[in-house]
């Protein structure tokens, strides 16, 4: 699996946007799998906003030769099986067909499979409840 990976941080907004369509093309044309545009999640904005990831994935949402050389969006916070091990400060474009792929070398690729399996899902479930009345419980 071909993964390219393009770091948008400390990049005004004009800026990221012209490196990430760059990129974006060159992927796209050395037909790269999986493409991580790292954006951040906007804390160190004066905002506390990430302006860069809305509009990343906007302009990456509109661009038509990405529909047409079969690639999907998939949020960094997403639930499928390639974004396991990222968060809301990535987007990733994935070929269509690899979304439900791990990322990583063999050993990494196990470990997600056990994490992302139905037992490691129902663990995460019970620990989050675990979680959420150890929050509620007056200290």
């Amino acid at each position: 699996m071909k993964i390219e990976k393009i770091d948008l941080h400390g990049l005004s907004l004009e800026e990221a946007m012209e490196k990430a369509r760059g990129n974006l093309n060159w992927c796209i044309k050395n037909e790269v799998d999986v493409l991580d545009i790292i954006h951040g999640k906007g804390h160190h904005s004066s905002r506390n906003f990430s302006v860069i990831k809305k509009e990343v994935r906007k302009m990456v949402g509109d661009l038509p030769e990405v529909q047409e050389n079969g690639y999907k969006i998939v949020p960094g916070e997403s639930d499928l099986p390639i974004a396991l091990t990222f968060d809301d400060g990535h987007t990733l474009l994935v070929k269509r067909g690899l979304e439900k792929q791990f990322v990583g070398g063999k050993k990494q690729q196990e470990k997600n499979q056990r994490i992302f399996s139905n037992e490691g899902k129902k663990q995460r479930k019970e620990q989050k409840g675990i979680n959420a009345q150890k929050r509620r419980k007056p200290r």
